[in-house]
């Protein structure tokens, strides 16, 4: 990356974080433990669909498939 690129994405990171520490504050403000419990759960949930998407589509292709 250049020295532009880097400056324009840190001026970008500078005007968006307002806003996302109002918006982290008033969350965590009613944040429980069940909250956490369910954002990791969905998480979770996400990054193994796309492990077992991009796994069959590996396998469409003729790519090798290893075994767990």
């Amino acid at each position: 990356m250049s020295k532009e690129m880097l400056k324009d994405i840190a001026g970008e990171a500078a005007k968006v974080s307002p806003p996302i520490a109002v918006v982290g504050t008033s969350i965590a403000k009613d944040w429980t433990i069940n909250h956490t419990v369910a954002a990791l759960t969905i998480v979770y949930l996400l990054l193994q669909i796309a492990w077992l998407v991009w796994r069959w589509r590996r396998a469409a292709r003729g790519g090798p498939i290893v075994e767990e």
